[in-house]
């Protein structure tokens, strides 16, 4: 059961925990070896034993998932039957302790790029360099040459308005939108916002061009929630299309790795 989540959850791409019982000792509901994987959004399958250790467990597979990284923890049961605490205190005389072990699961992101033009090319070079998965989506077969998009997942030839029938996005397609037209840019737009599973949706564009897409959609309904990066990528003082790529990728990589907008270096002149 919970083999089959797992499967589920990592083909669609959503972030989750596998929660293994490494050492149980006394009476416990469940023994050594038992399972349980639970997704970011805190769903689960298998089990560890119920119960409130259980439901800490699930808890702690979320923050192994947030901070990507493993975790332990021990319980206790004092008395047979008696409630599981997150502790490592001597076990009692009737009681158990079972150990777990919480190992992150998380799929690598990819980078969807709308748009092959001049700067969509730049950036896929960019992603091939980092090894970084990425797909192209264009509605010109002219443009979408094989020698100019090298590593790329797929290069998919279709109409603008038409994506959820030609290309399949998961909680880890960071999307960039990039098209040669404002028309464009706001038909993909409004495709991809009630795609909640998308983290992520950057925009090429000044304030004004975002002020007027947004807008038009809002002015047929839609919605626009804080996905949205427009105008797109970091202030490095890009201008040259390699510049641009470097900072919507920059932004991409703090965004989904969880960094900060900080210098690395330390102050050495008073040293």
């Amino acid at each position: 059961m919970w083999l089959d989540s797992l499967v589920e959850w990592q083909t669609k791409g959503i972030p989750c925990a596998l929660v293994t019982i490494i050492d149980a000792r006394g009476f416990t509901p469940r023994k050594t070896g038992a399972k349980m994987v639970v997704s970011k959004d805190g769903r689960s399958a298998g089990s560890v034993g119920g119960g409130t250790a259980e439901q800490q467990c699930i808890e702690l597979a979320g923050k192994a998932i947030a901070q990507r990284t493993c975790l332990t923890q021990r319980f206790v049961s004092p008395v047979e039957g008696g409630e599981w605490v997150a502790e490592d205190r001597p076990l009692g005389a009737c009681g158990g302790t079972m150990t777990v072990f919480i190992e992150p699961i998380l799929p690598e992101p990819e980078l969807v790029i709308f748009g092959a033009g001049h700067i969509g090319r730049c950036l896929a070079h960019l992603c091939a360099a980092m090894e970084m998965a990425y797909r192209v989506y264009d509605d010109r077969p002219g443009i979408l040459n094989p020698d100019h998009f090298y590593g790329a997942g797929d290069l998919v030839c279709a109409p603008f308005d038409q994506i959820s029938g030609n290309i399949e996005l998961s909680a880890m397609s960071y999307c960039v939108i990039m098209t040669y037209g404002h028309d464009h840019d706001e038909v993909v737009l409004e495709q991809l916002l009630p795609l909640k599973e998308i983290p992520y949706i950057g925009m090429v564009g000044s304030p004004n061009k975002a002020r007027v897409l947004i807008e038009n959609i809002r002015g047929r309904g839609g919605e626009i929630d804080g996905r949205l990066y427009c105008p797109v990528g970091l202030s490095i003082g890009r201008n040259q299309p390699q510049e641009v790529a470097l900072s919507i990728l920059a932004e991409v990589v703090l965004l989904c790795r969880g960094g900060s907008l900080s210098h690395l270096r330390r102050e050495w002149t008073s040293a």
